[in-house]
């Protein structure tokens, strides 16, 4: 009993703090090499902790082993999960060369290949609840076939086999709900409220990620143009309409390699990864053209047109990235100064 509570608790930790690190989820990064060895070796360590803390049954050990590599599945590359769970098969034998742990590893070359199978297949079809069920009941049918054959009493066997089902499922219905509730956290604590852009604390922590990383990056400051007096002539109700609308044409017009935050007041910032300079000076005068030919909607149904500037700073080799959004501060001055409606690029940063 204490294992098994052990292991639930070390499962909790491991999804908590995959969560606020962003591991966990289908927006994380699973592109560098980096971060794909990053989460292997985590989900690897912690598959060997929760064997650690098995419950051992006729030479039989159980634990919770399976919902890691269900969770996995469903919420992380599978990449990640098929070499995790190769990996803890291969300790698991070496772990003790018995026929149990034989079997272990012929189960865990079959669930490597079957589960991100089965994830494909039901993602679209079934709620998140409904197919970590479905992923928990067929990886426990080779634990539950081995025990009968393991076990004489059929009658052991069977218990042990409605524990087994009782209390993974027990745990799914509990982690799951664990998880969007702290998602729902995270998401309320860096989502702008009224636009649902991400806010400028998930600005300023994600230039810190980019920093980290040394990947090239373009930042942009968007700002709309005289936007004070949208507010003065139709009030703020109109104001905040204008941005719910002007945000919800960003993300109609976001990339998997742009993303839009609210920065300030009506201010913007967009980071670009993965896009060379051109590129995004090319998305952005794009961006800047399409806000000007849309009509905004404010007070009895009037529509109106509106424009931005934008201030554009590539980040240059050895820079910091508080640096270069400073120039594309300077930059976004600059347009503004110029007439507005316009996307100004930053010279090159000074030496």
């Amino acid at each position: 009993m204490v294992s098994l509570l052990a292991n639930i608790g070390i499962l909790f930790l491991a999804v908590y703090f995959c969560s606020k690190s962003g591991k966990l989820g289908a927006n994380h990064d699973y592109t560098t090499k980096s971060g794909l060895i990053g989460c292997i070796l985590m989900e690897v360590l912690l598959g060997t902790i929760l064997l650690s803390f098995s419950t051992v049954i006729f030479g039989i050990r159980y634990d919770f082993r399976v919902l890691l590599f269900c969770f996995s599945a469903k919420h992380m590359d599978w990449r990640i999960t098929s070499s995790s769970i190769l990996l803890l098969g291969i300790i698991r034998f070496f772990w003790g060369n018995s026929e149990a742990a034989q079997v272990n590893l012929i189960v865990s070359i079959m669930l490597a290949i079957i589960l991100p199978m089965i994830v494909k297949l039901i993602r679209d079809r079934m709620s998140d609840l409904a197919q970590l069920l479905v992923l928990v009941t067929v990886a426990l049918i080779p634990s539950i076939v081995f025990t009968n054959h393991m076990i004489l009493d059929k009658g052991l066997v069977l218990l042990i086999s409605l524990i087994l089902l009782a209390l993974n499922y027990g745990a799914v219905f509990v982690m799951q709900y664990f998880i969007s509730d702290l998602h729902g956290l995270i998401a309320s604590a860096s989502t702008d409220p009224l636009t649902a852009l991400k806010n400028v604390r998930l600005f300023n922590s994600d230039l810190m990620e980019m920093e980290r990383r040394r990947h090239p990056v373009t930042l942009a400051v968007i700002d709309i143009d005289h936007f004070k007096n949208c507010n003065d002539r139709y009030g703020h109700d109109s104001g905040d309409s204008i941005l719910k609308q002007l945000a919800a044409m960003f993300n109609e017009m976001a990339t998997p390699y742009t993303t839009f935050y609210r920065i300030g007041g009506e201010e913007f910032g967009m980071i670009a990864d993965y896009f060379s300079p051109s590129e995004a000076e090319a998305f952005l005068h794009t961006l800047k053209s399409t806000v000007a030919r849309r009509k905004f909607a404010v007070q009895d149904g009037e529509m109106i047109n509106l424009t931005i500037s934008v201030g554009v700073a590539h980040s240059e080799k050895g820079e910091a990235l508080k640096k270069t959004l400073k120039r594309a501060d300077m930059a976004l001055y600059q347009a503004k100064e110029s007439g507005r409606n316009k996307v100004m690029v930053s010279a090159h940063a000074y030496k």
